[in-house]
């Protein structure tokens, strides 16, 4: 329990000056990049609607929680995609709740043909909460607990790109992709009843590949997040995936995590060109100097092929 207590304090202090963290850590999932880049929104000609939620730390009360349900829609004879989600994401006393508005334009046939670069735009419309009656502290008098609860509303913008080699998945030809998002690019500061905070940059970064065989997809895969004045960590991955059948993969990341995910595929469900996918992700963290526990996050994308 002091682990925890001593956690939720530091992220107190940060919204007296230093550098929160203000954005829920990335997931291991592929299917969610179009969270932390407006570039991955439809990259290709489905309409996706997506349901998210992770808790960290089991067992700890308070521990980080982060929710989305979220939509992207190809505007496939016009070259653009544009998504849509709404956040929910507390950990301890910290919490946001919001709006995450995104759009990009497709230039296509760069490099060679069915090729693209999209280049996209991410407006952030979150309102901020700090509420120190979920904090816990070894002194009832502490001085953590005598703050009052403040809210604020913070917007903020990002941008980003992501090329793909090959726009059609399962389509005898292998895919490689690359992507590069800043996310709260406008630096404003967080003005809150108990302080402020500085909101910084965050950068997110992933390349992978699909590589394909008769029946199977294997795609291993690399992700960055940095916020500065330091990096917060790099995953590394393998997802291997049976045809409209299943997936499952492997994860560990710098900071010790180390996490499995797997789930179904269902065909033409309500309709024909569909997919159903139902995932889940359970990790622990095998850090030997902070072992917090157990952490889930369960996943449901509903796919309609638009073209």
């Amino acid at each position: 329990m002091k682990k925890i207590i001593y956690i939720f304090a530091f992220m107190f202090v940060s919204y007296h000056g230093a550098k929160a963290q203000q954005l829920p850590y990335t997931s291991v999932l592929q299917e969610l990049h179009h969270i932390y880049n407006p570039a991955f929104v439809a990259p290709g000609t489905d309409l996706e609607f997506t349901g998210f939620f992770r808790k960290k730390w089991v067992g700890f009360n308070n521990a980080p929680s982060t929710a989305f349900v979220s939509i992207q829609y190809p505007f496939v004879d016009m070259n653009m995609s544009a998504g849509a989600a709404i956040v929910s994401d507390q950990t301890g006393p910290i919490s946001k709740f919001g709006l995450e508005l995104s759009y990009n334009y497709k230039l296509r046939e760069l490099f060679k043909d069915d090729d693209h670069l999209a280049l996209g735009i991410q407006t952030f419309l979150y309102q901020y909460k700090f509420d120190p009656t979920s904090l816990k502290a070894f002194q009832e008098m502490d001085p953590l607990l005598m703050q009052m609860s403040s809210t604020a509303f913070n917007p903020s913008v990002g941008f980003g790109f992501g090329y793909f080699s090959y726009d059609e998945e399962w389509d005898d030809e292998n895919i490689f992709y690359l992507g590069f998002s800043i996310m709260q690019f406008m630096e404003n500061e967080l003005i809150l009843d108990n302080g402020t905070s500085p909101q910084e940059r965050h950068y997110f970064a992933n390349l992978g590949t699909k590589i394909f065989g008769y029946d199977f997809m294997l795609e291993p895969s690399i992700q960055l997040n940095y916020t500065a004045p330091e990096l917060q960590d790099i995953i590394f991955g393998v997802k291997y995936e049976m045809e409209e059948t299943f997936w499952a993969g492997i994860n560990y990341s710098t900071v010790n995590d180390l996490s499995i995910n797997g789930g179904v595929i269902l065909n033409d469900v309500g309709q024909r060109y569909s997919r159903l996918k139902i995932g889940a992700v359970a990790g622990i963290n095998a850090g030997e100097i902070f072992n917090a526990g157990p952490g889930f996050e369960f996943y449901i994308g509903y796919c309609i092929d638009k073209d």
